[in-house]
């Protein structure tokens, strides 16, 4: 498991927007969580409630397996997921982050907004790609929510893959929809496909 820092809570900061399935990101980590013996706490925050408008999902938990009580918003998370690396720029987010801690980004090998990253540790996943060959699509918006939570597994070692797999198979459509098979699949990919750590470009 990665550190747990000095903090008594772990928390963990969810950015995308609105139809990527940001919030259902969040929904099956924290169940997933649950299911390990955590008791986290897990709040979605949307700004204007529109396809492709910012999305955010903050998840705290305490790793001794206290409840938490404390609901505000987090303020200094260990884990950020990224879906959309635009909204570093955005929203100014790299400046609330502290240096050094992990970020799990949505993005292309090539992308130029991996530059904005340089001050923290740095997993890159193509979830765009993964949900498009795998037919997890809203329109033309893919819907990364599986994907991002096979990325996190692998990167935080809070949870496993077969915690995250389980954690769809029992909630089912309730979680996913229609698509259990599809998001499956996203899961495995973005377990297997995420890169730990990113090599800075040379």
């Amino acid at each position: 498991m990665m550190g747990e820092g000095s903090a008594s809570s772990f928390e963990i900061a969810i950015h995308g927007r609105g139809g990527q399935a940001a919030k259902t990101a969040g929904e099956v980590i924290v169940h997933t969580l649950y299911r390990k013996g955590f008791s986290p706490h897990g709040q979605p925050r949307y700004t204007a409630d529109r396809m492709g408008a910012p999305v955010s999902y903050a998840i705290r938990f305490r790793p001794d397996r206290a409840r938490i009580f404390d609901r505000s918003w987090v303020r200094h998370p260990q884990v950020v997921v990224l879906c959309d690396i635009s909204l570093v720029e955005q929203l100014d987010l790299a400046p609330t982050w502290r240096p050094g801690i992990t970020v799990i980004v949505n993005a292309a090998p090539e992308s130029p907004g991996l530059a904005a990253l340089a001050a923290f540790r740095v997993a890159r996943v193509d979830a765009n790609r993964i949900a498009r060959e795998v037919g997890l699509m809203k329109g033309s918006v893919p819907i990364l929510s599986t994907a991002m939570a096979g990325a996190f597994a692998r990167v935080s070692g809070l949870i496993t893959l077969d915690d995250v797999l389980e954690a769809l198979r029992r909630e089912g459509t309730a979680a996913v929809g229609q698509n259990l098979e599809a998001n499956i699949q996203a899961a495995h990919r973005g377990f297997a496909e995420v890169e730990d750590p990113v090599e800075p470009a040379r």
